[in-house]
């Protein structure tokens, strides 16, 4: 059988903005290398990803039709994201594990880019992930924490790289303001972007805190708010109840597309983000950003740039917050010079993901 093309595996097709912008970086960067062959994913709604992709896409739960796939494609790709985890259950990993597994039995060359691994608790995960690690002819992972957690399990020959959202196609301001159009605002308008989530324990409630933000935003600066639903089975109902307490704050929860809501974060004077992705979409177009970190990943991605505006969620306080928004705010030229000399680095570092890639499926 003739062997074609790449058939990529992550969470795609859940409207998970994060890991859409993986895919589309992927597929980008595939075609600004001059790659011919058919890109195929493995997807929770098919329809949507070969919509918003423009390239094939396969049942993800579809044992027979997933098998058929794999024995058609040359390379198997698992990533990018934070696919490899079992903090909640061990159900991820058990899943794209299982899935790379068949690839191999499939006869597909395998690559593991832009992954974000761990944290890996149970010891039978940590096992799995470090024997299917070292089949893989290629692993590039997203940031230095990812790659010691995988030497310190005897997996060798790994690359640090970035997230391979960084090869999304550069950001169109004018774009972004006729979408933001549709939601009534005007090209010009001085916009603060909030991408929240909700989150366990912590001594505030996301509401009430972004609400606090927000409203010191519109009261010192005239900002107009937009929330941004970043996850919108889960991030859309709790910006709408954040929009509902701010003077003429906008929920951005009509579907947008990956390139939409980077068009979106260009325009804006700032971000902040508890959404790992919302960091990296600003990042990308030198938007400077206060990060609220409720995972290890978010502050690894943001310390680098300025690590004072990394802030804990199980240590937040709205007034710290208020205090390093109005530090941000007022030093946006300095701020955004360091975001894009960050940016750039990132975006070098992406490129790993793709030329790995190529000399496996050239």
């Amino acid at each position: 059988m003739s062997r074609r093309g790449i058939l990529a595996c992550g969470y795609y097709g859940f409207a998970n903005l994060g890991d859409e912008a993986v895919l589309a970086g992927l597929v980008h960067g595939l075609q600004q290398a001059g790659y011919a062959e058919p890109v195929v994913a493995l997807s929770a709604d098919t329809g949507y990803t070969e919509r918003e992709h423009r390239i094939s896409a396969v049942v993800r739960t579809g044992l027979r039709a997933v098998w058929r796939a794999m024995r058609r494609s040359q390379v198997f790709v698992l990533g990018g994201g934070s696919l490899i985890q079992d903090v909640t259950s061990a159900r991820s990993a058990v899943y794209y594990l299982g899935v790379h597994e068949l690839a191999r039995r499939a006869g597909c060359r395998l690559a593991w880019l832009g992954q974000g691994i761990g944290p890996l608790r149970r010891r039978w995960v940590r096992w799995w992930t470090a024997r299917a690690a070292r089949q893989a002819e290629a692993v590039v992972v997203r940031d230095p924490a990812s790659a010691e957690l995988l030497r310190a399990m005897g997996v060798e020959g790994v690359q640090i790289g970035a997230d391979i959202s960084f090869l999304l196609p550069e950001a169109d301001t004018e774009n972004g303001w006729k979408v933001l159009q549709r939601f009534g605002v005007e090209k010009g308008e001085t916009l603060l972007a909030m991408a929240p989530r909700r989150w366990a324990g912590g001594k505030e409630s996301p509401v009430a805190l972004f609400q606090s933000l927000a409203r010191y935003a519109v009261r010192e600066w005239g900002a107009r708010i937009l929330l941004v639903p970043m996850q919108a089975s889960r991030d859309s109902e709790l910006v709408g109840e954040i929009a509902s307490g701010v003077p003429d704050a906008v929920a951005l929860r009509t579907p947008l597309s990956v390139q939409e809501v980077k068009d979106i974060l260009a325009c804006c004077r700032a971000v902040v983000g508890m959404r790992l992705h919302a960091l990296m979409l600003a990042a990308a177009s030198g938007v400077p950003a206060l990060a609220v970190s409720y995972d290890p990943k978010v502050r690894a991605f943001w310390e680098p740039v300025e690590p004072k505006y990394v802030v804990d969620v199980a240590n937040v306080d709205e007034h710290v917050l208020e205090q390093h928004l109005a530090e941000i705010w007022e030093q946006p030229h300095t701020l955004r010079e360091r975001v894009q000399t960050y940016a750039a680095q990132q975006r070098n570092l992406a490129w790993r993901n793709i030329d790995a890639l190529l000399g496996l499926a050239s």
